[in-house]
């Protein structure tokens, strides 16, 4: 995956554009002033940075050290502080709670899927969020980017009998037909699997 990424995001420009994942910006009046926020998978940091000129404490985690460079370039430049994590996904392991995880659009296996949102609900304060945007396993019938491999997509029975079973409450977990306009690796209608979920006791 670390060879992927880099080959993805080696090239001129941002591949997902430098605007905030709509469905996050839709859903930041849900994280406090001051909260400490994690963004897994992030990429070349479009949302990272949309969080942290907000004045939250934002973590950046992603495979990929070349898009994290881009990240760290384009903090200096807006003058921003964010902490960067290089590590893969499938070997994250928090290091301290975190009031919001967020996450848009990564690629993990199906076997891998569970352990990394077990580990997200897990790793989150009581009260804290889990906000997340992925694609459907029915993007294999559209053109607007995303992996086309069924084992590096989404189900939504799957997810919601995964997160009854964990300590949180489903806010909303749904599969929508949406329009993506994110650079040029996400563009055009994409079916997408939506969720927000709050941390229990």
């Amino acid at each position: 995956m670390q060879a992927l990424w880099n080959s993805k995001f080696s090239r001129d420009g941002f591949l997902y554009g430098t605007e905030v994942n709509n469905f996050i910006k839709e859903n930041s009046h849900l994280i406090k002033k001051g909260s400490k926020v994690l963004c897994l998978g992030e990429g070349e940091g479009r949302n990272a940075l949309f969080l942290a000129k907000k004045g939250l404490h934002v973590e950046a985690l992603d495979a990929s050290d070349i898009g994290l460079k881009k990240l760290q370039q384009r903090a200096l430049k807006e003058n921003v502080a964010i902490t960067i994590r290089h590590t893969l996904l499938e070997n994250w392991q928090a290091a301290h709670k975190y009031d919001v995880i967020i996450s848009t659009f990564i690629h993990l296996k199906r076997d891998e899927q569970k352990n990394m949102f077990i580990k997200a609900i897990d790793a989150l304060e009581e009260n804290g969020y889990f906000i997340a945007e992925f694609f459907s396993i029915d993007q294999m019938n559209f053109l607007s980017g995303g992996p086309k491999n069924t084992n590096l997509l989404y189900q939504l029975d799957e997810l919601y009998k995964l997160f009854s079973s964990l300590p949180c409450t489903i806010h909303k977990l749904s599969q929508e037909i949406v329009v993506l306009d994110e650079g040029k690796g996400h563009r055009g209608e994409a079916s997408v699997i939506r969720m927000v979920l709050k941390r229990e006791v």
